[in-house]
């Protein structure tokens, strides 16, 4: 890749607008109520009665042969399952009672693989907002389908305040013409976003994380790796050609669903090792991780989101990355909060909507919550502006004194 040189601002993104970014808002209508279990999204479902999977549902039959274009709404395009068709409401209540516990566990299902896809997409952008590396240039090396990313920093000023520890991963590293924070596609962007960033994912993504597995979540621990590399791998070099030994420790949520749906392993930052499914069924992480301690309860006070409360007194560029984190990470979830009331949409209504609605108001909330994260930050660099300017003028008069 091409060298670039970090630039001087600090902050930049594509949604600086002064208002609100109509894109945010949904563009599709939900016809059906907020409290609806089973969202009418096909073009011949039937509310609120789960109907039964079998072998020939994939070819569009129900269950008593005649053929169908009406789906089960409740499980619905469950990855890794067939749909079950329907050619009547006597058909779909002949069934229910053989696939309704079964109807549960796949929109339980369903619903976990949706909020993945939701928080992988939003951590990406929010890391891409706060990233705290001088990146100026990415060396790659490709061999037998492995790929090698060595990051070299550039040389930066000695920071003055916590703000100034944040950079911008520069656009042109990854052949984009512009600095777009939520569009984070290129899987190169993906891993270097989330190198070293397993641990500050479950910190900074508490809240949400929790906002959105409410419904779905019996249990949520949290669980410490030992990495297994897969086809990428990235390391960090210094201005001064010091390699930066990055913990190998890796960290991820270990979630078991309500109705018997299962355990699965949420892992934010598997792109940095070549994963990029952000949902596996635990038993099946072993090929990714391997548990090296005991789990810590999602939430508690040894949980690491608690566990960085007093890193934010630390005069260290971990403690400003702490502080800028925890203040402008608290943004997430109230801004989520906000965007459901502005927009009359329920994120828990988003999950179970049809497959076009769900991608509409899913981008709607990326967008929104990238505003609200950009503008927290500029808010904290007009707090700080005063003390640069006072600061400035007092090495000006020391200046002209001498």
């Amino acid at each position: 890749m091409d060298s670039h040189d970090p630039s001087p601002d600090v902050f930049f993104s594509a949604n600086t607008s002064p208002v609100r970014p109509a894109s945010a808002a949904p563009s599709i209508e939900i016809t059906t109520t907020e409290d609806s279990s089973c969202l009418e999204t096909s073009r011949t479902s039937f509310s609120n009665s789960p109907s039964s999977v079998y072998a020939n549902a994939a070819t569009g039959f129900c269950f008593c042969g005649n053929p169908s274009e009406g789906r089960c709404s409740g499980c619905d395009d469950t990855p890794g399952h067939r749909n079950t068709y329907y050619c009547s409401k006597e058909c779909q209540a002949t069934d229910q009672p053989r696939h309704v516990q079964m109807c549960k566990s796949l929109n339980t299902l369903r619903t976990l693989h949706r909020a993945s896809i939701s928080l992988q997409e939003i951590f990406y952008m929010y890391r891409a907002k706060l990233f705290d590396r001088p990146v100026a240039k990415i060396d790659k090396t490709e061999a037998e389908g492995y790929i090698r990313l060595v990051i070299c920093e550039g040389r930066v000023t000695q920071p003055t305040n916590d703000l100034q520890y944040l950079h911008k991963l520069p656009c042109k590293l990854f052949g984009e013409e512009d600095q777009d924070d939520e569009d984070n596609e290129n899987e190169d962007k993906r891993a270097i976003l989330a190198h070293s960033a397993s641990a500050q994912s479950l910190v900074w993504m508490h809240d949400l994380i929790g906002y959105f597995l409410a419904d779905v979540a019996f249990a949520i621990s949290e669980q410490r790796v030992t990495p297994i590399y897969g086809k990428r791998s990235v390391v960090s070099v210094d201005c001064n050609k010091q390699l930066d030994l990055a913990t190998s420790e890796h960290f991820i949520l270990a979630i078991t669903l309500k109705n018997a749906a299962g355990t699965f392993a949420l892992d934010l930052c598997g792109a940095q090792y070549g994963f990029y499914d952000t949902l596996t069924r635990f038993d099946e992480y072993k090929a990714r991780g391997i548990a090296n301690a005991a789990p810590l309860q999602f939430g508690n006070h040894e949980s690491i989101r608690y566990s960085v409360d007093c890193l934010r007194r630390e005069r260290t560029r971990r403690g400003a990355l702490t502080r800028v984190n925890l203040q402008t990470s608290q943004k997430l979830v109230s801004g989520a909060v906000e965007w459901e009331k502005e927009y009359g949409t329920r994120i828990s209504t988003m999950l179970q909507a049809s497959t076009e609605v769900f991608e509409n108001r899913k981008e709607g909330l990326l967008h929104y919550l990238a505003y609200e994260i950009q503008e927290r930050l500029d808010k904290m660099a007009e707090e700080v502006a005063p003390a640069l300017d006072a600061r400035a003028r007092s090495w000006y008069g020391a200046v002209a004194d001498t």
